[in-house]
């Protein structure tokens, strides 16, 4: 068991607030109870001692008295297909590995049983000395590095202005909120996508208009916008579905003749081209994401870019709780919020933004990996990569099944390739079926058949700059397997 396991082994009598520290000091996220001889007693997260806090439990209280005492375990000689059948089935992200006398060996989490895990951030040497070299000065917030991630975003981005936030949807809110879209008004956008860039517009109590998609590249069906156009329409919101650009063009072409403004949603596209320019350069506003599995990463993070002064001006303000360039720490000229990247996030953006050229590289060899590989396997489509998209910024790399396969087939080859240690999942659930869209807006399966029928086949197989050759075999090698089984039992 390594040293940073060890330290998660508390006694039954240290208090809750003590193993509280203990639980954040190993970024496990669990402690395991034991007794003097080393056997397991009980097991306890981080969450389960903020459910106990709110259900009025004290901090000074034994551990033991929250702690689970029952907890699943595996033996040393347990089958790796076993173990992750558990995980699978549970939803847990920690084993505790036992002897035959219950005494603590190991620790398993969920993490280190897949083979080739969905993604993976690609962290350099570069990244981790801007990192330690900003925690050497006093400036970790509002320093010199945001302003230097802001200018050296716009000039990758092709705009005049760039705002760092503290994640992608905090952009999209701002974007929305400093165009002055409020209560009530419409903007039209597709339910294919990650819930946040609808979510933006519930901030902000306007009212998303889907859409349908375009069944080949997964991005809103410009055709279908001007039916879904009302008096009470303000704009288009694009979303550059897994890297690859909506066709600005036809949406622009549209936005203008209506008198509307277009929020272009590039969370996971940037450095993507479109008709041979940078696509980013493309609406009023435009956002990037920089989670952990983006194309690079602040671990949190995004950015706001636009060619709007006042529009920049203002996301600056209430990113920072409302307060205006120059004037008082306590003066507030505006409703805002904490929406800051600290400038630890802004000194790892900045270097992987100037890897980002050989970063898009390696994920198009990886996608050129799969493409190959996935030629002859039937029943499934690969990515089809538009033609107006010069540039492909991959995100993620997703197959789609056949129209007789369903959604259940799907789940289950999923289960499979996870049970093999393959970090598959599904992209994306249709947002209109979220259970809060279809409470407050009535939603129902029907809506828009063709989001809902991609929604049901689409599988994100495991996608980040180091995948390697035979990783990729190996990935489409269980994915033929897995079609086989599923297709005996259909």
């Amino acid at each position: 068991m390594d040293p940073r396991k060890e330290k998660v082994l508390v006694s039954p009598d240290l208090t809750v607030r003590d193993t509280l520290r203990v639980i954040d000091k190993s970024g496990l996220a669990i402690a395991l109870v034991i007794d003097g001889e080393r056997r397991l007693l009980g097991t306890v997260t981080d969450g389960d001692i903020r459910r106990a806090i709110l259900r009025g439990a004290s901090l000074e209280v034994p551990i033991s008295t929250v702690m689970h005492t029952q907890p699943a375990t595996v033996g040393p000689s347990s089958d790796m297909q076993e173990i992750r059948a558990i995980f699978i089935e549970s939803n847990l992200k920690h084993i505790p590995v036992v002897d035959h006398a219950n005494r603590v060996v190991d620790l398993l989490t969920v993490s280190e049983l897949l083979t080739v895990p969905l993604s993976n951030p690609d962290i350099t040497d570069r990244e981790i000395d801007a990192v330690l070299q900003v925690l050497r000065t006093p400036n970790l917030s509002l320093g010199p590095k945001l302003a230097e991630f802001e200018r050296k975003a716009a000039e990758y981005a092709e705009r005049d202005f760039a705002v760092a936030v503290n994640s992608g949807t905090s952009g999209l809110h701002l974007v929305v909120r400093a165009l002055g879209i409020s209560a009530g008004d419409e903007v039209i956008t597709t339910p294919f996508s990650f819930i946040a860039s609808s979510n933006c517009l519930l901030y902000e109590r306007a009212v998303p208009i889907f859409v349908d998609i375009d069944p080949f590249t997964y991005n809103i069906d410009p055709d279908r916008i001007e039916a879904a156009i009302t008096p009470r329409t303000r704009a288009i919101l694009a979303v550059d579905v897994f890297g690859q650009p909506a066709d600005y063009d036809a949406i622009e072409e549209i936005a203008q003749r209506r008198g509307l403004t277009v929020i272009s949603d590039c969370c996971e596209s940037i450095g993507a081209e479109y008709r041979g320019e940078k696509a980013s350069r493309r609406g009023a506003a435009g956002v990037f994401a920089f989670y952990p599995n983006k194309q690079i990463t602040t671990g949190e993070g995004g950015m706001i870019i636009t060619d709007d002064e006042e529009v920049a001006r203002l996301c600056r303000s209430m990113r920072n709780q409302g307060r205006s360039d120059g004037s008082a720490w306590l003066s507030h000229e505006r409703l805002g919020y904490n929406y800051r990247l600290p400038d630890l996030s802004c000194a790892l953006g900045i270097v992987q933004l100037e890897r980002i050229d050989e970063i898009l590289r390696l994920r198009q060899s990886v996608a050129d990996v799969y493409g190959s590989l996935l030629e002859g396997v039937e029943r499934v489509k690969a990515p089809r990569v538009a033609p107006d998209t010069t540039r492909m910024s991959w995100f993620v790399y997703v197959v789609r099944l056949d129209d007789d396969f369903t959604r259940e087939d799907r789940d289950e080859i999923i289960q499979i390739l996870r049970r093999h240690g393959i970090g598959a999942s599904n992209y994306f659930p249709p947002i209109h079926l979220q259970p809060f869209y279809r409470e407050i807006f009535g939603f129902r399966e029907g809506n828009f058949p063709i989001t809902e029928s991609v929604a049901a086949r689409t599988i994100a197989l495991p996608f980040h700059n180091n995948v390697t050759v035979a990783e990729c075999e190996a990935v489409i090698g269980w994915l033929r397997s897995a079609l086989r089984e599923v297709s005996v039992h259909a």
